[in-house]
């Protein structure tokens, strides 16, 4: 445990420590507050609801969820595993004395820290910036059910990570795990469009799980069952991605 812990916050540290991370940081702030301030120039339409709802912030998060922070998460994913084996960094990982399932599950659990810290950046600052633009009061009013959202959301996010850490183990270089990873969560996304019943059996059509804990009724059955996938999604990613990690040799 302490080789585990100790090697989470190391992952962590090395995230932090690159450039594009504190810029990708930085954007993740910057949207919300170039949101907010489009929205208040606009006198008619979206501009005006979202600065007097405190829907604001969870409309901005289907877009984090769709569309951003699934693309920072296969980078990273792509980064930690497939960059590193062509680097031959992992190699010196694996000298230290940690196995090689904490060495795997410690970077999961940095790539899930780095997801919350991006959640929390977003939820926070797209708040701070209603308040200071005249959408305080709802806000304030709806403040845990948006912070409710935003914690739900990382379930499907952090799968997706998963599903991007087994993919990667496949390459010996991030480039190319990063291009299947959109390629297919492109494919994912259209396909249930064209096909719905499709949908079901894919992670990436439950980026909006956060939906489902907002309405006035929560469907507890529909939230369970969603659950319970994403959570074998877990599992048979987080399985298959180790066994191959076990046996790749570095």
């Amino acid at each position: 445990m302490p080789s585990f812990y100790a090697n989470t916050v190391n992952e962590l540290a090395k995230l932090l420590a690159r450039r594009k991370t504190v810029v990708f940081l930085v954007l993740t702030a910057l949207i919300p507050i170039a949101a907010a301030a489009a929205a208040s120039r606009l006198q008619f339409g979206f501009g005006v609801a979202a600065l007097t709802s405190a829907d604001f912030p969870v409309v901005l998060l289907g877009f984090y969820t769709a569309v951003y922070l699934p693309l920072l998460l296969f980078m990273t994913a792509s980064d930690m595993f497939a960059g590193e084996a062509g680097d031959k960094t992992m190699k010196l990982l694996l000298t230290r004395p940690i196995t090689r399932f904490q060495a795997f599950a410690s970077k999961l659990a940095a790539i899930l820290g780095y997801t919350a810290l991006h959640l929390a950046i977003a939820l926070i600052v797209s708040v701070t910036s209603l308040l200071f633009l005249g959408g305080g009061g709802a806000v304030v009013q709806g403040l845990g059910r948006t912070a409710a959202a935003y914690v739900t959301a990382l379930l499907p996010l952090f799968t997706l990570g998963l599903a991007a850490a087994f993919i990667a183990q496949f390459f010996k270089n991030g480039s190319g795990a990063l291009t299947v990873c959109i390629l297919l969560y492109a494919l994912a996304k259209l396909g249930a469009y064209f096909v719905p019943a499709l949908a079901v059996y894919t992670p990436a059509a439950y980026t909006d799980w956060h939906m489902l804990w907002l309405g006035a009724s929560v469907a507890s059955g529909k939230i369970l069952n969603v659950f319970m996938f994403l959570a074998a999604c877990c599992i048979l990613f987080f399985t298959g991605g180790y066994t191959l990690f076990e046996r790749k040799q570095y």
